[in-house]
């Protein structure tokens, strides 16, 4: 051990570092990659690098390794990286698992590739108060076994070699009883080697004879410690560790830099320091000098965002674009990079240019000085050293891309990064992002207000489409559907899909609409440009709303009297002798349909209620008409009818003009709906003996030609329902293509307690009944 206390340091002797390697257990042995086992290194003595530890009475240092650490080890030409195991204090790696000469050599920190650089900057990082191994080179010397299992010696010992420290360590701790500064975090302390280089960017390892040097780049006489955000220790004591060359050094110099204080002294005037020495001191910190403000930085009418940064702004001619700024300690740096294609191709032979990145360092280039000023870009002279608050205008240099548009595209953003620091080491970096808007025209899709809600169709009209993009539509929150083109350049169809015909039990063809597919009243539809998973355009539009029925929730509707020869809309087949076929039930308010038995000769009266008129007949006759059919206006196409019903359905009592449906079996209730086109009513007469003009919509039997039957749907209850239930009857279309009707007669809702009640057939009890019909879109 050596010191130099005349110089202010003590020095001491740095122990070699000793490493064994062992495969000694099975769990070393076990086959990890194809052909390797693992091999562990440990190292046999206290003393190591990693968390330093100085005894300043003894003149001692010890230390530990890390679970972050790793070095590289080479082996008969492989190369292989060993970390260290916090858990079995050992470094593990895998060599080739083959008995032969091995020949080992190692070194810290880990590196990869020839040649070894071992980081050695001048900026360099510390956690804390911990020694940071990173800037630490360790080499061993070559070391060879023959005949032997990898990791071991021939007679089966662990394999041993040492590691050389090639620098030396200058460990300084620093107290401050300054009440002002004390409490402060310390950001970073700074040495300096008068007259001599401390850093480079890498100190390079020559494994041969276990030497190193720096490297010729990036050299330097200052270090510049900070330490990692979060670990910063107060000023009342803190650590700094340097690795640095060995050599023998005059002055060297110290500055430290709190969060508002720096203080600046020499550390000592010369020491001589030998590879894998140590060096350190405790030195009281005084004289503390407060620092200026930091740097300013403010892009003038321009709010930033919570992270900092700025919205980006369209160029635009006689644009102002301002950013004031201030260095209160002084601009040490001053550096605008220009990210801009069309500025690269114009500015890239007079400036240094990356790619599309334009460098111009303001304080150091007097070119770039002299550009800026050229173009009005008023700049302080001289600029390095300015503290005044000033503003940088470069309200003439943005605005001249939109000149340069015949020199390639301007299109898309340009950026302008401004980084200015201080003489303190403090920087502020901000981007201005502009940009030109690029005149391509975008995708539209445009709905043509021209949906006719009877054939279900509308149009759509889209501009620059991409190729293979599909045009679609769907009910809001449904299925998407494809639109077809027209035929018209840039306009798409919108149509119902209805398939292929369908038979029904009467052998009569008919068609229903797809779900999904064409327009119909009341809905909102969603349409769009779909480019693969991309939705390029959208448009929305709602249709008007559809038809609607006459209520049956009125008391007052003739249907529930015994006057249905002029029923505006609902009739019944109440009389005199029959009152209560159809009534009003005001707790529901719904029509009440109820089966009777009239008279001795008729067994059953079936409740009723229809669209059309109603005449009885007379006694004699015993008869009653039902003309079929009334007026309607249809400006939407619906799909099905919609109502709420209970019902008291019983087995059949009556079967005096036909037994469809024998005794004592169960009787249906029947429901119907009809779009018709007719010129007159349809009369059917059923009672005292045979009914006629009975017709049937799905077997199309008992109607004429010309009474056409454009859509139909039937239900036929046949359960008890004890509480009101909502059900929806599809229509069939028979006559897809056709217009609306617009005949005398164009609607058919028929409801009975018994479906064969024109034959006198069914339950003379039973009830139905029925409210709220609406159509279905």
């Amino acid at each position: 051990m050596k010191y130099a206390s005349t110089k202010g340091l003590l020095v001491a002797a740095c122990a070699t570092l000793i490493s064994a390697c062992s495969t000694d257990d099975a769990a070393d042995r076990t086959p990890l990659a194809s052909g390797k086992v693992e091999v562990s290194l440990r190292a046999e003595l206290p003393e190591s690098r990693a968390q330093i530890a100085v005894d300043e009475t003894n003149g001692r240092f010890s230390g530990s390794w890390e679970a972050t650490d790793a070095m590289t080890v080479y082996a008969n030409g492989e190369t292989a990286q060993f970390t260290f195991d916090a858990d079995t204090k050992v470094f593990k790696g895998q060599l080739t698992d083959a008995t032969q000469d091995w020949t080992y050599q190692a070194v810290y920190p880990a590196v990869e590739t020839a040649p070894l650089a071992i980081p050695f900057g001048a900026a360099r990082t510390q956690k804390g108060n911990n020694f940071n191994g990173a800037y630490d080179p360790l080499v061993s010397a070559s070391v060879t076994h023959a005949a032997s299992e990898p990791g071991k010696t021939p007679a089966g010992d662990a394999v041993t070699f040492g590691l050389k420290r090639l620098t030396a360590i200058l460990a300084l701790t620093f107290t401050t009883d300054d009440a002002t500064v004390k409490s402060e975090k310390v950001k970073s302390v700074t040495l300096t080697a008068d007259g001599k280089t401390i850093a480079a960017q890498s100190f390079d390892i020559t494994l041969a004879d276990q030497t190193g040097a720096l490297n010729a780049d990036g050299q330097s006489s200052t270090v510049t410690l900070s330490y990692e955000a979060g670990s910063e220790p107060t000023a009342a004591s803190f650590k700094a560790y340097f690795n640095v060359p060995a050599a023998a050094y005059g002055k060297l110099s110290i500055v430290v830099a709190t969060e508002g204080h720096t203080a600046a002294f020499d550390l000592t005037s010369g020491v001589e320091l030998a590879a894998g020495e140590l060096a350190y001191k405790t030195r009281p910190v005084t004289g503390w000098t407060a620092l200026a403000a930091a740097p300013k930085m403010e892009w003038v009418d321009h709010t930033p965002k919570a992270d900092g940064t700025y919205e980006k702004e369209e160029i635009k001619e006689g644009m102002s674009v301002k950013v004031n700024l201030q260095a209160a300690a002084g601009i040490e740096g001053f550096v605008i990079k220009i990210n801009s294609p069309i500025l690269a191709t114009v500015l890239g032979s007079d400036f240094p240019t990356e790619g599309n990145v334009v460098t111009m360092d303001v304080v150091n280039n007097t070119d770039a000085y002299d550009f800026l000023t050229s173009i009005d870009v008023a700049l302080p002279n001289p600029l390095k050293g300015h503290s005044d608050a000033f503003s940088l205008d470069l309200s003439q240099l943005v605005p001249m891309i939109l000149s340069l548009s015949e020199l390639g595209d301007i299109a898309g953003d340009h950026s302008f990064t401004l980084s200015m620091a201080d003489a303190q080491g403090r920087s502020i970096e901000k981007t201005l992002v502009f940009y030109v808007s690029t005149p391509e025209a975008k995708p539209t899709i445009v709905y043509n207000n021209d949906a006719d809600l009877w054939k279900n169709t509308a149009s759509l009209t889209v501009t620059d489409i991409p190729d293979g993009a599909k045009v679609q539509y769907r009910i809001k929150n449904g299925t998407w559907v494809d639109a077809a083109a027209s035929g018209t350049a840039g306009k798409y169809a919108i149509a119902p899909n209805w398939g292929s015909a369908q038979t029904n039990d009467g052998g009569n063809s008919y068609f229903t609409v797809a779900a999904g597919t064409g327009v119909f009243a009341g809905h909102t539809y969603e349409c769009r440009i779909q480019s693969g998973e991309t939705t390029v355009a959208t448009c929305e539009f709602t249709t008007a709303s559809g038809d609607t029925i006459q209520s049956v929730a009125d008391g007052g509707l003739s249907c529930y009297t015994t006057k249905n020869e002029s029923a505006p809309f609902w009739g019944s087949g109440n009389n005199q002798f029959a009152t209560e076929l159809c009534t009003f039930d005001g707790s529901l308010s719904a029509a009440y349909m109820q089966a009777n038995k009239p008279a001795l000769v008729v067994n059953i009266a079936p409740g009723n209620l229809f669209t059309g008129l109603f005449k009885f007949n007379g006694l004699l006759k015993q008869t009653g008409t039902v003309s079929f059919g009334q007026k309607y206006t249809y400006t939407a196409r619906p799909t099905a009818i919609r109502f709420k019903y209970k019902a008291k359905i019983g087995t059949v009592t009556a079967t005096d003009q036909g037994s469809y449906i024998p005794k004592d079996e169960q009787d249906e209730a029947s429901i119907t709906v009809c779009i018709v086109d007719w010129a007159d009513r349809h009369q059917t007469t059923a009672g005292k003996g045979a009914p006629t003009g009975v017709w049937n919509p799905v077997t199309k039997a008992g109607l004429s030609e010309s009474e056409k039957v454009i859509a139909y749907g039937v239900y036929y209850p046949s359960q008890t329902v004890d509480e009101m239930v909502e059900h929806t009857i599809p229509l069939h279309y028979y006559d897809k293509d056709g217009a609306a009707p617009e005949g005398n007669y164009t609607i058919v809702i028929s409801c009975a307690t018994s479906r064969y009640g024109d034959y006198l057939n069914g339950c003379a009890t039973n009830a139905l009944y029925i409210k709220d019909f609406e159509w279905v879109y």
